[in-house]
């Protein structure tokens, strides 16, 4: 009971770090597949939500461009 949890919680860290800093998420991904410290499918769940929000952070400045005043 004790252990799902503690797994809960890391994995509500986890995504919350990939959603605060996706960049250094990917990078640390792609450092432990390279590694070989994680399988190639280890962890996609967590690299597509950092996708997500560099998507989504690409966007903001682009709408934030488009609407600046200059």
């Amino acid at each position: 009971m004790l252990t799902s949890l503690y797994r809960k919680r890391i994995a509500a860290l986890a995504i919350q770090l990939a959603k605060d800093d996706p960049p250094l998420v990917k990078e640390v991904i792609a450092r432990l597949r390279k590694a070989g410290e994680i399988e190639p499918d280890d962890l996609v769940y967590l690299d597509q939500i950092a996708d997500r929000w560099i998507r989504i952070a690409e966007e903001n400045r682009t709408r934030a461009k488009r609407l600046s005043p200059r």
